[in-house]
């Protein structure tokens, strides 16, 4: 008996590829046997070119996605800003580590400033990369919102210039 269920099944099943979404229909075809099931699957190639403009215009969306983050990066990542926004660090970060008494440091402050490195340092490397950062509730875009992005990186890298210095002062002096 399981011989002819088994038949049934491999000869008889047709499947209807007209009501799947276009996700299913892929993932259809990459775990269909071609050659067990090549009606379905001749059925399945005919319903791929059924959808082909849905699939051209999701295809062109998204290169339309893709240029749009290119823009957006390539104005988080010039060597003008990345360097104004070190150069802010250093200028109203500095001053503030230099004004720590190092005979005060210990141990723990060694920890806290490297801590404050990491965290300032990858949220700048993130928004460098990324084209957005967090800030409050929400997440801040280049491209929606450029001023309260460039002010988050602001606080970004004054955090790393004051921490910078406050580690080299607790380790080495």
């Amino acid at each position: 008996m399981p011989k002819l269920f088994s038949f049934i099944r491999k000869y008889c099943i047709k499947v209807d590829y007209s009501k799947y979404s276009l996700d299913e229909l892929l993932e259809a075809k990459k775990s269909i046997d071609k050659v067990k099931y090549a009606e379905n699957f001749n059925a399945l190639m005919i319903e791929f070119s059924r959808r082909e403009t849905e699939i051209n215009t999701l295809k062109s969306e998204a290169k339309s996605a893709i240029a749009a983050k290119q823009v957006v990066l390539k104005t988080t990542c010039t060597a003008e800003r990345i360097l104004g926004l070190f150069l802010f660090g250093l200028i109203f970060g500095f001053p503030v580590g230099f004004s720590i008494d190092p005979n005060t440091l210990d141990g723990s402050d060694v920890f806290v400033s490297l801590l404050l490195m990491s965290m300032s340092g990858g949220l700048l490397f993130h928004s460098f990369n990324s084209g957005w950062t967090y800030g409050g509730n929400d997440n801040l875009d280049i491209a929606e919102d450029p001023i309260m992005f460039t002010v988050a990186q602001l606080i970004y890298t004054w955090l790393f210039g004051f921490s910078s210095i406050a580690f080299i002062l607790a380790s080495f002096f």
